[in-house]
Parts: structure tokens; C-alpha cells; sequence
């Protein structure tokens, strides 16, 4: 039997719900699997829900690519997320034109001298996500915004399309 979800926004909707549990409990009992009926509250702020949806398609990216999970976190971060934090951040906004301006020094040497700086700067470039790059900061539309580029990139960019479960599917809304 496949997993069902029902908002309930209507008294018509309470008769679904009934209606399939009818439907199904005698199969799920005879299987040896009773039915199991969860009962929760839409989430409306930048929430539980969102966090969940956006990890599970970092899962999914990372089967795709090979990557683990907290890379793939990291690079959508450093790819989408710190041009907003940028956007919307004084702090953050002074931080990125320092590592910039580290970006544009090491375009200027050559040989050891930028490989040992180059080194430095992927330092600097992770502490600056670490410290200012955070999802946590965010509100609800800009974590859907981030969450919208980490979808199109993933449909666009690399050809995956990554799923929204029933109980979430209100998120994409």
C-alpha cells in the first residue's frame, strides 16, 4: 500500500482521510502492518520543514554526484547563498570585498608563491561561508530562495530532479 498524505483544509477533506483509512485497514491488518495515523500542523515559518526538505535533496544531489551530503551543502552555500547573505548583510557585505580583494592579490603572483597563497585563500573563502554564510539567519523567503536556485540548478545545471515528498509538498507552494 503506498503512503498517503491529506491536508485537511475542509470537512470534505476529513472524508477522504476516512475514506482511504476504510479503504485500506483490513489489507493493512491482514499484511501484519496496521495502519499508522500521524496528526501534525502545517509549518509556516522558515521551519523544521523547510531544513528536512532542503537536506533531503542534498542527499539526493550527493547520490547523483558522489559527493557527501555536507560538500554538496557547502558548495550550494558557497555557489547561491553567499551572494544573498552578501545582498542582505552589511557584515557579510565587508567580509566578501576583503576575500575579494585576497582574490584579486593572487591574480597578480605565479608559481610557488601562488600556490602557497592560493592554499590561503580556500581558508580564507571556507571561513568566510563558515562565519557568514549561514541558512539559519535566514526568513522564510530567503530560505525559499535559496532553496528555489538549489532546484533549478539541480533541474537546469545537472539534470536531476529532485523530489518533494506530500507532507512538504506545501513548502513548494
Amino acid at each position: 500500500m503506498q503512503k498517503a498524505v491529506f491536508p485537511i483544509q475542509s470537512h470534505a477533506d476529513i472524508t477522504k482521510a476516512i475514506n482511504f483509512m476504510h479503504t485500506n485497514y483490513t489489507q493493512a491488518i491482514n499484511d501484519g502492518k496496521p495502519l499508522v495515523v500521524r496528526i501534525n500542523q502545517k509549518e509556516d515559518d522558515r521551519s523544521k520543514a523547510q531544513n528536512r526538505l532542503l537536506h533531503m535533496w542534498f542527499g539526493q544531489l550527493a547520490k547523483h554526484t558522489g559527493d557527501e551530503p555536507e560538500t554538496i551543502k557547502y558548495e550550494m552555500k558557497k555557489k547561491f547563498l553567499a551572494r544573498m547573505c552578501v545582498r542582505d548583510s552589511e557584515a557579510a557585505a565587508e567580509a566578501y570585498e576583503a576575500v575579494m580583494g585576497y582574490r584579486d592579490v593572487l591574480r597578480l603572483l605565479d608559481g610557488q608563491e601562488k600556490l602557497t597563497h592560493t592554499a590561503k585563500y580556500n581558508r580564507v573563502v571556507k571561513m568566510f561561508i563558515q562565519d557568514h554564510v549561514k541558512s539559519s539567519k535566514l526568513n522564510k523567503k530567503q530560505f525559499t530562495e535559496f532553496c528555489d536556485k538549489v532546484h533549478a540548478f539541480a533541474s537546469v545545471k545537472l539534470g536531476v530532479y529532485l523530489t518533494v515528498p506530500d507532507d512538504l509538498m506545501y513548502l513548494r507552494e
